[in-house]
């Protein structure tokens, strides 16, 4: 008789309790969470990282064509005809600036963009510092826009003219 009770003890410890089954369930739902979470993360560094490289190729496009300003411009620094305070896109593009067209270009890829071509402080002639700034957006699944952070991308290079 004994061993009878001994038997059935034995077999009801087979599987698992109710209890490790929930914890386990719980376990592996934080685990799903935590990768779908880290999954929104990756795509938004990567839009993020797709909006710089962008910025970088526009800006560096405009210094290509301020290098490639004719050298026999009367003024003895070609590029002060690009200087522009800050301006947005929606304040509309002069047509006379000779970046207009690279104004844009650089509206249609970010349309709340905002640039400024200047010299740094302290400095005549040859250096010019371009920023571009932009407010980062992401498509959600459903088609809305969410904004996310303001990005702001700064680059200011040095100019030599031959004359």
């Amino acid at each position: 008789m004994l061993m009878r009770a001994a038997r059935r003890g034995r077999a009801h410890q087979h599987g698992f309790s109710l209890l490790e089954g929930l914890i386990a369930i719980v376990v592996f739902s934080l685990g799903a969470l935590g990768m779908i979470e880290m999954q929104a993360r990756a795509v938004q560094l990567s839009v993020d990282a797709h909006e710089r490289a962008n910025a970088s190729f526009l800006i560096n496009r405009l210094i290509s064509q301020i290098a490639l300003q004719d050298a026999t411009v009367a003024a003895p620094d070609p590029s002060a005809d690009f200087l522009l305070a800050r301006r947005a896109c929606s304040d509309g593009i002069p047509d006379t600036h000779p970046a207009a067209a690279w104004m844009r270009e650089t509206c249609a890829a970010f349309d709340d963009a905002r640039i400024t071509i200047a010299r740094p402080s302290g400095v005549a002639t040859g250096f010019l510092t371009i920023t571009l700034e932009w407010r980062g957006r992401y498509k959600m699944n459903d088609g809305a826009t969410v904004i996310r952070d303001d990005h702001r991308l700064e680059i200011t290079n040095r100019f030599q003219w031959q004359s």
